[in-house]
């Protein structure tokens, strides 16, 4: 049985209690803190988790040739396979942030940018499901989402778009519950995500299943009328606002040309589906919030469940959806478990229980702008220090550098067939790639040839593509299955090896 769309807690209800209780200016909050924690796990001396993806390389380099050429690129200058074919920088205001932050401060300005970027978000993700939750179900939504999305914790696009995408979508909810349109400063949300990152889509389509919401949860005709002319008025200004980017809207359509990929996305890690065994936290955290949602009876209205089925779907087809699932799904169902279990909601008063239970519950109230512009400055010294003091650099496996140094070193020119893990430290390191990490680029048909090739399947033999391409030296790791058969190739020969690369190069 559906649950009606409503109020949870009255806003001027809520506003009048906080009035009533003036905060110091000094005061914490639960989300402040929450936000400091993960800044300083994450802006550590050896930059990871987040420079653990060749992506970052890339997404740098294409950052300072827009700072270099005062425009964004439109076709490809990085790569020998596709030069000169038509690709977007999609994600161009994320490359600008990151180019600027390597140029100010190397690696340790790209891990503080990015740990700044996920303690915010989480922060941000604290605060919203306060509004409709105590503290303790709220943290552990909150806890749930860090360990979902824990693995997609890299210093990349995404990160960046985390805020602006929570606050569209509890916009969005907000609006369901208090039965009108979505505020206009919305749409700020949905300039900023789309040249922030690719995902904005999804917020599109969002903002027609919530339109669907409000308009089927509206109590009599005359509200279903408003609220429908009111939703289409928004949800084209948003689709309006989203072609507002140096591309307009063809940066929708990457996104479909991204999904287009077919069969071949199996072969990037991030776009299979989850691997339970390696990541046993993220089921166990599905089962119990299954068995909570069974055990409990929770009822969602029609659309809200439907929207929640979709989430689900997109993390269980892809696992770099874990944080769609884990991060707004706590927005999609918190109203409705305010309403649906009292006891969860806020207290108002604030007076109940014993009085540690009252210092705990008033940190979930706002910070005061003194504690929030100390925990900054605080933050700005770490970061500082990091730059300074922490000699921050990528692992081996996404940068090659002493493989590189000896190419250069022994004046190794040319073609090269280069690993995909590599082509973003290529780029950035100004060798045109045979492939990277840019997908909508290659096309699914050349990375399921290229994947083939390098692991000594399929039709196509390595040989054919090392004459095809007219490739004159190889960058793979040492476990890649092609180095086996280079080093029986007639022509070739292992001219370098350490712990993590190996190069072979043409004699002939």
């Amino acid at each position: 049985m559906a649950v009606t769309s409503g109020l949870s807690l009255s806003p001027d209800f809520q506003g009048q209690a906080l009035a009533a209780k003036p905060r110091s200016a000094w005061a914490l909050s639960w989300p402040l803190a929450l936000g400091m924690v993960l800044f300083v796990f994450l802006a550590n001396a050896e930059g990871l988790p987040l420079l653990g993806d060749p992506d970052s390389h890339w997404h740098i380099a294409v950052g300072n040739w827009m700072l270099a050429h005062g425009t964004v690129p439109t076709v490809d200058t990085f790569s020998f396979t596709f030069a000169g074919q038509p690709w977007i920088a999609k994600e161009w205001l994320s490359q600008l942030l990151m180019a600027l932050a390597y140029n100010v401060g190397g690696w340790g300005g790209v891990t503080a940018l990015a740990a700044a970027a996920v303690g915010v978000s989480f922060a941000l993700l604290l605060r919203l499901l306060l509004r409709d939750l105590t503290p303790l179900p709220a943290a552990l939504f909150v806890l749930a989402a860090i360990v979902m999305t824990a693995s997609h914790f890299l210093a990349r696009p995404h990160l960046f778009a985390f805020p602006v995408m929570l606050w569209w979508v509890a916009g969005l909810v907000r609006a369901v519950e208090e039965r009108r349109a979505p505020e206009p400063l919305l749409l700020v949300a949905m300039l900023l995500w789309a040249n922030l990152h690719g995902g904005f889509t999804l917020g599109l389509v969002l903002c027609g299943a919530f339109a669907l919401d409000a308009v089927v949860g509206a109590r009599d005709a005359v509200e279903r009328k408003a609220l429908f002319i009111a939703w289409a008025k928004f949800g084209i200004a948003s689709g309006l606002v989203a072609c507002i980017t140096p591309y307009g809207p063809e940066s929708i359509l990457v996104t479909l040309r991204i999904f287009g990929l077919g069969e071949s996305l199996g072969v990037i890690s991030e776009w299979k589906s989850p691997d339970f065994q390696g990541q046993p936290m993220q089921e166990l955290i599905l089962l119990v919030a299954l068995y909570a949602a069974l055990s409990r009876g929770l009822k969602l209205p029609l659309i809200r469940l439907l929207i929640v089925i979709g989430l689900v779907h997109l993390y269980l087809r892809y696992a770099r959806n874990a944080e769609l699932l884990a991060m707004l799904l706590p927005l999609v169902v918190a109203p409705v478990l305010a309403r649906q279990w009292p006891s969860l909601r806020p207290d108002p008063d604030g007076t109940g229980g014993s009085l540690l239970v009252q210092r705990m519950r008033a940190l979930a109230g706002p910070a005061g702008h003194a504690a929030l512009a100390l925990s900054v400055a605080i933050a700005a010294l770490y970061a500082a220090g990091l730059i300074k003091l922490g000699g921050v650099t990528p692992p081996s496996s996404t940068m090659p550098s002493a493989a590189l140094d000896y190419a250069r070193d022994a004046g190794l020119k040319g073609r090269v067939l280069n690993h995909y893990n590599y082509g973003g430290y290529l780029i950035r390191a100004g060798v045109p790639t045979f492939i990277d990490g840019r997908g909508e680029l290659y096309g699914g048909a050349f990375i399921k040839r290229y994947a083939e090739v390098t692991n000594l399947r399929g039709e196509e033999s390595l040989e054919q593509v090392l004459e095809r391409h007219a490739i004159e030296w190889t960058l793979f790791p040492k476990d890649q299955p092609a180095n086996r058969l280079l080093a029986r190739l007639p022509g070739w020969r292992q001219a370098y090896a350490d712990d993590s690369a190996i190069i072979f190069v043409r004699t002939r």
